[in-house]
């Protein structure tokens, strides 16, 4: 195996596999987590990968806002809010209100995430729910996904170490 091959590996495993595993065998087991704290967490990840925290970023894909929302995805929950009967309609333009993304983002993700505890969101859970912000109602299944996953997942466990709930 030539060298850089072997710095390549180390590399991989310093920048994916550490944080992953690290998330999964040093958390703070004196810490009681409520699910609204990982709610939060988990949507301030996505939506630094999304855009930073900039609520006017703008995309080449059609995608507006603070968590790059597309114009099928505002279809899409105006479409669930009536199955559901909750009276809301967004509108394109909502897409540049960081509270009304943030509503839009869990209408989709109440929608299409009927079998997760709520109350007690996991790893595996939140995963499933970044999967398919990025890639769908079945981004959870799709390869192209993953990778999105690995850089939401690192912003997670960034801010779970700074809350104390990662030790390490």
């Amino acid at each position: 195996m030539t060298n850089k091959c072997k710095r390549v590996i180390a590399l991989f495993l310093i920048g994916f596999c550490f944080p992953l595993v690290a998330m999964t065998t040093t958390v703070n087991r004196s810490a009681e987590i409520k699910s609204s704290t990982m709610k939060n967490v988990l949507y301030s990840s996505i939506v630094w990968v999304e855009s930073k925290g900039n609520a006017t970023a703008r995309s080449k894909d059609g995608s507006l806002g603070i968590a790059q929302i597309l114009p099928v995805m505002v279809k899409e929950v105006n479409r669930i809010c009536k199955i559901k009967g909750i009276n809301k309609t967004f509108t394109l333009q909502d897409r540049l209100n960081p509270e009304k993304s943030e509503q839009m983002f869990w209408i989709f993700q109440n929608f299409y995430n009927p079998n997760i505890n709520w109350e007690t969101i996991t790893m595996s859970d939140m995963e499933i729910i970044a999967r398919k912000w990025n890639g769908g109602p079945n981004g959870h299944k799709k390869g192209a996904t993953k990778h999105y996953w690995n850089k939401v997942s690192k912003m997670v466990y960034k801010d779970l170490k700074s809350r104390g709930f990662i030790t390490g």
